[in-house]
């Protein structure tokens, strides 16, 4: 960290990063609870929704379960047992991989493209909800400022 950032954060009040940590938070739980609800007719969790956009982008190449764990948002996830779930539903398919055995890979299956054309088609019900809140020079800035506290 540079001198004049610790000059910054001293300006800042303790009450503002309160404030922005709950707004964060809070933030995030609405996304979370309305992408639960719009997946809940496809069968799907938002963890699950996110392996599959993930395996779908990189299709037809397939990802070792570590390199989708990974990819996810939450590095805490069990990305083994959502794979695992997702094979069930013949959304996913999982194989030992050649180079080590102990390891296994998934690609996506064609009905995993499927339900995941159909949940693209509705999303836009679920971005309509952001956009009546936000203009999208709002949604560009926020973007932003989130990506630099990655």
């Amino acid at each position: 960290m540079k001198n004049e950032d610790f000059g910054r954060s001293a300006i800042v009040s303790d009450d503002m990063f309160r404030d922005l940590r709950f707004n964060i938070l809070h933030s995030c739980s609405w996304i979370n609870n309305s992408m639960r609800q719009f997946l809940q007719p496809h069968g799907i969790t938002p963890k699950q929704y996110n392996i599959l956009r993930i395996l779908n982008d990189r299709s037809p190449e397939s990802l070792s379960i570590q390199e989708i764990r990974d990819m996810l948002a939450d590095k805490m996830s069990d990305a083994s047992r959502l794979v695992d779930r997702l094979e069930k539903k013949q959304l996913i398919a999982k194989f030992p991989s050649d180079q080590d055995r102990r390891s296994n890979r998934a690609t996506v299956t064609p009905q995993g493209r499927s339900l995941l054309s159909t949940i693209n088609r509705d999303k836009r019900q679920l971005d309509m909800m952001i956009s009546e809140r936000l203009t999208e020079s709002e949604i560009d800035n926020l973007n932003n400022l989130l990506d630099r506290l990655k």
